[in-house]
């Protein structure tokens, strides 16, 4: 019981701090991501994820990292290496999409998957993971499951079920945010969604990746290039990480009571 105690314990205490948001800028350096005539996708996150960044600086209920602040290449294992090693709370991997139709558009959120992802999924988390795939059979954990301290893997089944329950809050409160001036996405159940994308399912902490919308989409894709909008998506980011910690500190209030 004791154990199970400190676990929630640590659970309530992290939410009553500021929270620690580390700010992924997908791709960077000679991984340019999707790219479509002046629009890259490594640029449009760098810029969002700067500006998140500031927007947190002067809020004193959190703290605020970047995995990278230049146009320079980043291991998928080292952002989560970095987040982990600075003890992040919260992370956000920033992306912008794209698709063989022009005419998919939209922002989308992906968190650790539970349930098998379908295969539009699948082909996105393989394109995103590739630069991670040559260090998979080095980084593989070889350890027998079946050999493990059975309370050590009930602990462990619990971390991952409260980062899993975790994400997919955090997702919806950024989606809150996104709707507030886009009403026209309400009720549609494809913006959120469960996929094995490397960074959501390997960091420690809850984990969401955000699809900021589709450079293949060209009315789309001039608008995420603009500065303004991409202040403007920070600023929707804020206020989904606002809402989420508001969400957490009145859960863990009346878990106390």
């Amino acid at each position: 019981m004791t154990l199970f105690f400190v676990l929630f314990s640590s659970f309530v205490q992290a939410s009553t701090q500021p929270l620690h948001v580390m700010i992924d800028p997908g791709h960077g350096g000679t991984d340019t991501g999707a790219v479509r005539g002046k629009a890259r996708e490594a640029e449009i996150a760098l810029k969002v994820g700067t500006y998140l960044k500031t927007l947190l600086e002067q809020d004193s209920n959190y703290q605020a990292s970047l995995t990278r602040t230049t146009d320079k290449s980043l291991s998928l294992q080292e952002r989560v290496e970095l987040a982990e090693e600075l003890k992040a709370d919260l992370f956000l991997s920033i992306h912008a999409n794209a698709a063989s139709d022009r005419r998919a558009r939209g922002v989308e959120f992906y968190f650790q998957n539970h349930l098998p992802a379908d295969e539009e999924t699948l082909f996105l988390a393989a394109t995103e993971n590739k630069v991670a795939k040559s260090n998979a059979l080095e980084n593989q954990n070889t350890q027998d499951p079946t050999k493990k301290n059975d309370v050590l893997s009930i602990v462990e089944d619990l971390k991952r079920t409260h980062r899993m329950v975790s994400s997919h809050k955090l997702s919806k409160k950024l989606l809150m945010a996104w709707e507030e001036t886009n009403p026209e996405i309400k009720n549609n159940s494809n913006i959120i969604r469960q996929a094995p994308f490397y960074v959501v399912s390997r960091a420690n902490m809850p984990s969401v990746l955000i699809e900021l919308g589709f450079l293949t989409n060209p009315k789309e894709a001039d608008r995420l290039i603009n500065p303004e909008y991409q202040k403007e998506i920070a600023q929707k980011i804020y206020r989904g990480l606002q809402k989420y910690k508001d969400l957490m500190d009145k859960s863990n209030l009346a878990s106390l009571n």
